[in-house]
Protein backbone atom coordinates (compact mmCIF):
# COMPACT_ATOMS: atom_id res chain seq x y z
CA UNK A 1 0.00 0.00 0.00
CA UNK A 2 3.02 2.09 0.28
CA UNK A 3 3.43 2.35 -2.38
CA UNK A 4 -0.01 2.65 -4.56
CA UNK A 5 -0.57 5.79 -2.09
CA UNK A 6 3.26 7.50 -3.09
CA UNK A 7 1.80 7.44 -6.28
CA UNK A 8 -0.59 10.35 -4.94
CA UNK A 9 2.50 12.49 -4.96
CA UNK A 10 1.84 12.93 -8.92
CA UNK A 11 -0.20 15.90 -7.69
CA UNK A 12 3.02 17.43 -5.94
CA UNK A 13 5.58 17.52 -8.34
CA UNK A 14 5.92 19.46 -12.11
CA UNK A 15 4.04 18.38 -15.13
CA UNK A 16 5.88 17.88 -18.21
CA UNK A 17 5.11 15.53 -21.61
CA UNK A 18 7.58 13.93 -21.34
CA UNK A 19 7.58 12.92 -17.63
CA UNK A 20 4.24 11.30 -19.46
CA UNK A 21 6.43 9.39 -21.75
CA UNK A 22 8.72 8.55 -18.87
CA UNK A 23 5.50 6.78 -17.42
CA UNK A 24 4.79 5.44 -19.81
CA UNK A 25 8.38 3.83 -20.93
CA UNK A 26 8.07 2.46 -17.32
CA UNK A 27 4.75 1.12 -17.20
CA UNK A 28 4.55 -0.75 -20.66
CA UNK A 29 8.03 -2.00 -20.61
CA UNK A 30 7.80 -3.60 -17.33
CA UNK A 31 4.27 -4.39 -18.01
CA UNK A 32 6.05 -6.62 -21.73
CA UNK A 33 8.47 -8.01 -18.97
CA UNK A 34 5.57 -9.36 -16.94
CA UNK A 35 3.46 -10.62 -19.86
CA UNK A 36 6.45 -11.87 -21.75
CA UNK A 37 8.71 -13.47 -19.42
CA UNK A 38 6.11 -14.30 -16.18
CA UNK A 39 3.08 -15.35 -18.27
CA UNK A 40 3.77 -16.29 -21.87
CA UNK A 41 6.93 -18.24 -21.47
CA UNK A 42 6.80 -19.59 -17.37
CA UNK A 43 3.60 -19.88 -17.32
CA UNK A 44 2.50 -21.38 -21.01
CA UNK A 45 5.80 -21.83 -22.55
CA UNK A 46 4.39 -20.43 -25.89
CA UNK A 47 7.80 -19.90 -27.10
CA UNK A 48 11.49 -20.66 -26.29
CA UNK A 49 14.33 -17.82 -25.89
CA UNK A 50 18.19 -17.95 -24.74
CA UNK A 51 19.37 -17.89 -21.25
CA UNK A 52 20.66 -14.39 -21.67
CA UNK A 53 16.91 -13.40 -22.87
CA UNK A 54 15.66 -14.97 -20.23
CA UNK A 55 17.28 -13.44 -17.50
CA UNK A 56 16.99 -9.77 -18.74
CA UNK A 57 12.94 -10.24 -19.31
CA UNK A 58 12.60 -11.23 -15.97
CA UNK A 59 14.51 -8.60 -14.52
CA UNK A 60 12.42 -6.09 -15.95
CA UNK A 61 9.11 -8.17 -15.15
CA UNK A 62 10.05 -8.39 -11.26
CA UNK A 63 11.28 -4.63 -11.75
CA UNK A 64 7.29 -4.15 -11.78
CA UNK A 65 7.02 -4.95 -8.01
CA UNK A 66 4.82 -7.72 -8.52
CA UNK A 67 6.83 -10.55 -6.68
CA UNK A 68 9.33 -13.07 -8.15
CA UNK A 69 8.77 -15.04 -11.55
CA UNK A 70 8.45 -18.55 -10.25
CA UNK A 71 5.24 -17.05 -7.55
CA UNK A 72 3.77 -15.04 -10.37
CA UNK A 73 3.95 -18.10 -12.71
CA UNK A 74 2.78 -20.47 -10.41
CA UNK A 75 -0.38 -18.49 -9.36
CA UNK A 76 -1.38 -18.19 -12.63
CA UNK A 77 -1.30 -21.65 -13.65
CA UNK A 78 -3.28 -22.32 -10.45
CA UNK A 79 -5.62 -19.61 -11.77
CA UNK A 80 -6.49 -21.74 -14.83
CA UNK A 81 -6.42 -25.05 -13.26
CA UNK A 82 -8.98 -23.76 -11.13
CA UNK A 83 -10.27 -21.13 -13.51
CA UNK A 84 -13.54 -19.56 -11.60
CA UNK A 85 -13.95 -22.48 -9.08
CA UNK A 86 -12.78 -22.78 -5.68
CA UNK A 87 -8.33 -23.11 -5.72
CA UNK A 88 -8.39 -20.21 -8.15
CA UNK A 89 -6.32 -17.90 -5.90
CA UNK A 90 -7.75 -14.80 -7.73
CA UNK A 91 -11.56 -14.87 -9.22
CA UNK A 92 -14.25 -12.35 -8.59
CA UNK A 93 -16.95 -15.76 -8.64
CA UNK A 94 -15.46 -17.31 -5.75
CA UNK A 95 -13.64 -14.47 -3.56
CA UNK A 96 -15.56 -11.25 -4.16
CA UNK A 97 -14.22 -8.50 -6.22
CA UNK A 98 -11.35 -7.00 -3.86
CA UNK A 99 -9.94 -9.87 -2.96
CA UNK A 100 -9.57 -11.14 -6.49
CA UNK A 101 -7.98 -7.63 -7.65
CA UNK A 102 -5.27 -7.06 -4.66
CA UNK A 103 -6.28 -8.23 -1.53
CA UNK A 104 -4.91 -12.30 -2.51
CA UNK A 105 -1.51 -9.95 -3.42
CA UNK A 106 -1.64 -8.28 -0.54
CA UNK A 107 -2.49 -10.95 2.04
CA UNK A 108 -3.09 -14.09 0.90
CA UNK A 109 -2.94 -16.68 3.30
CA UNK A 110 -4.40 -19.90 1.42
CA UNK A 111 -2.83 -19.57 -1.55
CA UNK A 112 0.48 -17.77 -0.79
CA UNK A 113 2.81 -20.96 -1.26
CA UNK A 114 3.07 -23.06 -3.92
CA UNK A 115 3.23 -26.76 -3.89
CA UNK A 116 7.24 -28.36 -4.95
CA UNK A 117 4.84 -30.30 -7.56
CA UNK A 118 3.81 -26.96 -9.18
CA UNK A 119 5.18 -27.03 -12.72
CA UNK A 120 6.93 -23.20 -12.91
CA UNK A 121 8.31 -24.04 -9.32
CA UNK A 122 9.32 -27.66 -10.61
CA UNK A 123 10.97 -26.71 -14.01
CA UNK A 124 12.65 -23.49 -12.96
CA UNK A 125 13.37 -23.40 -9.29
CA UNK A 126 16.67 -25.23 -10.20
CA UNK A 127 17.67 -22.25 -12.55
CA UNK A 128 20.56 -20.24 -10.59
CA UNK A 129 19.68 -16.66 -11.67
CA UNK A 130 15.97 -16.76 -11.66
CA UNK A 131 15.74 -18.56 -8.36
CA UNK A 132 17.59 -15.85 -7.23
CA UNK A 133 15.20 -12.90 -8.59
CA UNK A 134 12.58 -14.75 -7.20
CA UNK A 135 13.94 -14.77 -3.86
CA UNK A 136 15.12 -11.00 -3.63
CA UNK A 137 12.49 -9.96 -5.99
CA UNK A 138 12.83 -6.58 -3.77
CA UNK A 139 15.62 -5.47 -5.26
CA UNK A 140 15.50 -5.39 -8.89
CA UNK A 141 12.63 -2.42 -8.07
CA UNK A 142 14.62 -0.85 -5.56
CA UNK A 143 17.50 -0.87 -8.69
CA UNK A 144 15.12 1.11 -10.87
CA UNK A 145 13.75 3.26 -7.83
CA UNK A 146 17.44 3.99 -6.93
CA UNK A 147 18.28 4.68 -10.62
CA UNK A 148 15.19 7.21 -11.08
CA UNK A 149 15.87 9.37 -7.84
CA UNK A 150 19.58 9.43 -8.64
CA UNK A 151 18.85 10.55 -12.67
CA UNK A 152 16.03 13.26 -12.05
CA UNK A 153 15.43 13.89 -8.22
CA UNK A 154 12.24 13.01 -6.51
CA UNK A 155 10.32 14.08 -9.56
CA UNK A 156 11.54 11.30 -11.70
CA UNK A 157 11.20 8.79 -9.11
CA UNK A 158 7.38 9.79 -8.75
CA UNK A 159 6.72 9.65 -12.33
CA UNK A 160 9.38 6.94 -13.49
CA UNK A 161 8.49 4.38 -10.79
CA UNK A 162 5.86 5.39 -8.24
CA UNK A 163 2.89 6.04 -10.45
CA UNK A 164 4.42 3.67 -12.70
CA UNK A 165 3.88 0.80 -10.64
CA UNK A 166 0.88 2.05 -9.41
CA UNK A 167 -0.81 2.16 -12.56
CA UNK A 168 0.77 -1.48 -13.90
CA UNK A 169 -0.59 -3.40 -10.58
CA UNK A 170 -3.98 -1.74 -11.23
CA UNK A 171 -3.91 -2.80 -14.65
CA UNK A 172 -2.61 -6.43 -14.48
CA UNK A 173 -4.69 -7.15 -11.27
CA UNK A 174 -7.69 -5.86 -13.85
CA UNK A 175 -7.44 -9.08 -15.74
CA UNK A 176 -8.74 -11.00 -12.40
CA UNK A 177 -11.13 -9.47 -11.78
CA UNK A 178 -12.52 -7.08 -15.01
CA UNK A 179 -11.57 -9.37 -17.59
CA UNK A 180 -13.74 -12.05 -15.91
CA UNK A 181 -16.76 -9.25 -15.27
CA UNK A 182 -16.71 -6.99 -18.69
CA UNK A 183 -16.20 -7.29 -21.86
CA UNK A 184 -16.97 -9.87 -24.95
CA UNK A 185 -17.11 -13.62 -25.00
CA UNK A 186 -15.80 -15.06 -28.67
CA UNK A 187 -15.55 -18.92 -26.94
CA UNK A 188 -17.88 -20.68 -24.66
CA UNK A 189 -15.12 -21.39 -21.77
CA UNK A 190 -16.50 -23.01 -18.94
CA UNK A 191 -15.12 -20.26 -16.70
CA UNK A 192 -16.14 -16.29 -17.34
CA UNK A 193 -13.10 -15.00 -19.08
CA UNK A 194 -13.79 -12.14 -21.59
CA UNK A 195 -11.73 -9.88 -24.04
CA UNK A 196 -11.83 -6.10 -23.46
CA UNK A 197 -9.78 -3.76 -25.39
CA UNK A 198 -9.17 -1.24 -22.66
CA UNK A 199 -7.27 -3.55 -20.43
CA UNK A 200 -5.55 -5.22 -23.27
CA UNK A 201 -4.19 -1.72 -23.75
CA UNK A 202 -2.88 -0.65 -20.23
CA UNK A 203 -1.81 -4.87 -19.68
CA UNK A 204 0.42 -5.24 -23.29
CA UNK A 205 -2.15 -7.63 -24.83
CA UNK A 206 -3.12 -9.32 -21.88
CA UNK A 207 -6.79 -8.22 -21.86
CA UNK A 208 -7.62 -10.07 -24.85
CA UNK A 209 -8.61 -13.30 -22.06
CA UNK A 210 -11.47 -15.22 -23.15
CA UNK A 211 -9.00 -15.89 -26.31
CA UNK A 212 -6.38 -16.74 -23.63
CA UNK A 213 -8.80 -19.14 -21.71
CA UNK A 214 -9.61 -20.77 -24.99
CA UNK A 215 -6.02 -21.42 -26.10
CA UNK A 216 -3.87 -20.95 -23.54
CA UNK A 217 -0.53 -22.42 -25.39
CA UNK A 218 -0.34 -19.39 -28.26
CA UNK A 219 1.87 -16.81 -27.90
CA UNK A 220 -0.08 -14.04 -28.89
CA UNK A 221 -3.61 -13.44 -27.19
CA UNK A 222 -4.32 -10.96 -29.29
CA UNK A 223 -5.73 -13.41 -32.10
CA UNK A 224 -6.44 -11.11 -34.91
CA UNK A 225 -4.39 -8.36 -36.39
CA UNK A 226 -6.89 -5.51 -35.44
CA UNK A 227 -6.18 -6.75 -31.33
CA UNK A 228 -3.43 -5.04 -29.95
CA UNK A 229 -0.86 -7.29 -28.16
CA UNK A 230 2.78 -5.77 -28.06
CA UNK A 231 4.18 -8.20 -25.96
CA UNK A 232 3.48 -10.48 -29.38
CA UNK A 233 4.68 -7.92 -31.09
CA UNK A 234 8.01 -8.32 -28.99
CA UNK A 235 8.37 -11.37 -29.29
CA UNK A 236 7.85 -11.91 -32.78
CA UNK A 237 10.89 -9.04 -33.20
CA UNK A 238 12.77 -11.48 -31.04
CA UNK A 239 12.16 -14.42 -33.21
CA UNK A 240 13.26 -12.27 -36.56
CA UNK A 241 16.87 -11.46 -34.90
CA UNK A 242 16.92 -15.25 -33.37
CA UNK A 243 16.61 -14.33 -30.09
CA UNK A 244 13.26 -16.23 -29.84
CA UNK A 245 11.98 -19.58 -31.36
CA UNK A 246 9.58 -22.07 -31.23
CA UNK A 247 6.63 -19.55 -31.49
CA UNK A 248 3.05 -21.68 -30.27
CA UNK A 249 0.65 -20.36 -33.06
CA UNK A 250 -3.27 -20.08 -33.29
CA UNK A 251 -4.63 -23.77 -34.36
CA UNK A 252 -6.49 -23.36 -37.81
CA UNK A 253 -9.23 -25.30 -35.53
CA UNK A 254 -9.72 -22.50 -33.20
CA UNK A 255 -10.16 -19.80 -35.63
CA UNK A 256 -12.92 -21.95 -37.11
CA UNK A 257 -14.73 -22.29 -34.21
CA UNK A 258 -14.55 -18.63 -33.98
CA UNK A 259 -16.75 -18.09 -37.16
CA UNK A 260 -18.74 -20.87 -36.43
CA UNK A 261 -19.63 -19.07 -33.31
CA UNK A 262 -20.29 -15.35 -34.94
CA UNK A 263 -21.95 -17.23 -37.56
CA UNK A 264 -24.55 -19.02 -35.29
CA UNK A 265 -23.27 -22.40 -35.84
CA UNK A 266 -22.36 -24.83 -33.09
CA UNK A 267 -18.58 -25.49 -33.57
CA UNK A 268 -18.10 -29.01 -34.28
CA UNK A 269 -15.79 -29.70 -30.91
CA UNK A 270 -13.36 -33.19 -30.26
CA UNK A 271 -12.25 -34.15 -27.34
CA UNK A 272 -9.06 -32.42 -28.04
CA UNK A 273 -10.71 -28.83 -28.28
CA UNK A 274 -12.74 -29.05 -25.28
CA UNK A 275 -9.49 -29.86 -23.22
CA UNK A 276 -7.83 -27.13 -24.49
CA UNK A 277 -10.11 -24.76 -22.54
CA UNK A 278 -10.90 -26.83 -19.33
CA UNK A 279 -8.29 -26.91 -16.55
CA UNK A 280 -5.78 -30.17 -16.39
CA UNK A 281 -6.65 -31.83 -13.00
CA UNK A 282 -2.67 -32.63 -12.84
CA UNK A 283 -0.40 -29.77 -13.91
CA UNK A 284 -2.77 -27.07 -14.66
CA UNK A 285 -1.66 -26.64 -18.11
CA UNK A 286 -3.77 -27.74 -21.54
CA UNK A 287 -3.63 -31.13 -21.62
CA UNK A 288 -2.53 -30.88 -25.28
CA UNK A 289 0.77 -28.78 -23.97
CA UNK A 290 3.95 -30.40 -23.91
CA UNK A 291 6.17 -28.46 -21.94
CA UNK A 292 10.03 -28.24 -23.87
CA UNK A 293 12.58 -29.19 -20.82
CA UNK A 294 14.35 -26.07 -19.75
Amino acid sequence: WTVQASALAVFFVPFSWALVALWAASHFLRAIGLTLAFHRYYAHRSFQMNRIARFVWTFIGTAAMQKGALWWAGHHVNHHKFADREGDPHSPMVSGVYYAHIGWFLNDARHDRLEPSNPVVRDFSKVPEIAFLDRFFGLPPLMLAGAMYWYGGFTWLIWGFCLPTMTLAHATFAINTVNHLFGSRRFDTIDESRNNAITAFFAAGEGWHNNHHRYQRSARNGFYWWEFDPTWYAIRLMSFVGLAWDLQPVPARIYEEARATKAGRRPNLSVVDVSESAPSSSIGFDLTDEADPV
